[in-house]
This record gives structure tokens, C-alpha cells and sequence, in this order.
């Protein structure tokens, strides 16, 4: 979990969205956090939700990986605030907003039951590797 401009191991975009992306994904009753983790080859930040039992269920895997950012293929822009797009084969929705000139540029994949899986997955084997 990290503050409003704190956190080990970011990188400094994913530092400065992470306010903006911790209220737009907000989930009440919920704390919000952003974790480091390992989707296939490549290290991924996502944002989770945490409940007060400490269950974390990601929401979103930020695009600051030149590895999820140059698969993702997104549908014309529609102005809305998350665009239909697809990744390889595999549909996914894509949270957009302001980049530095101003134009949309992607932020984050909201989770789908796929990449939610292999997440889980990974977490597991790393937990039984210890």
C-alpha cells in the first residue's frame, strides 16, 4: 500500500497517477493499494482493494509496463473514460485519461476473470515456493 506520493518500489509514473487512479477505482469500505507484482514475463503495478480482513482483489494493472502497453490495441476513441480494446485476442476495458500533451492516453486494464486468475495463480506458486 503506498500514501498519496510514497511508495517502495514504483516507478515515478506510477507514483504521480496513483491518486488519480486510487479515486476513480475507489471501492467504498474498501482500502485502496497499489502492489508490484508479476503477470508472465513482465512486473506489472496494480491496484487492488483491500477489505479489513486484508483480502486484496485487483481492480486495474497500470499500463507504466512497456509490456502491457504496447499489446494493448484500443477501439476509436469515444471520449468515454474507459474504451473497449483488446489485448492479443483477449477483449479488455481500457481506463484512459489526460496525458502529459493533454491527449487520452491508456492508464490501466481493469481486470478481467482471466487476468484475475492468472494473478492468483502466480501468487500461489510464489507462496509455496517459501
Amino acid at each position: 500500500m503506498c500514501g498519496s506520493v510514497s511508495a517502495i518500489g514504483l516507478e515515478d509514473r506510477e507514483r504521480w497517477r496513483w491518486p488519480e487512479l486510487r479515486e476513480r477505482l475507489r471501492v467504498p469500505g474498501r482500502m485502496m493499494a497499489l502492489m508490484r507484482g508479476v503477470l508472465g514475463d513482465a512486473e506489472v503495478a496494480t491496484v487492488v482493494a483491500v477489505t479489513p480482513q486484508g483480502v486484496a482483489s485487483p481492480l486495474a494493472i497500470l499500463t507504466t509496463s512497456p509490456e502491457i502497453a504496447d499489446e494493448i490495441h484500443m477501439d476509436d476513441d469515444t471520449g468515454d473514460d474507459v474504451r473497449r480494446g483488446t489485448i492479443g485476442d483477449d477483449p479488455v476495458e481500457v481506463l484512459v485519461g489526460p496525458g502529459p500533451d493533454g491527449a487520452p492516453e491508456p492508464l490501466a486494464i481493469l481486470v478481467t476473470p482471466w487476468i484475475e486468475q492468472h494473478l492468483l495463480l502466480y501468487a500461489r506458486t510464489l507462496w509455496h515456493r517459501r
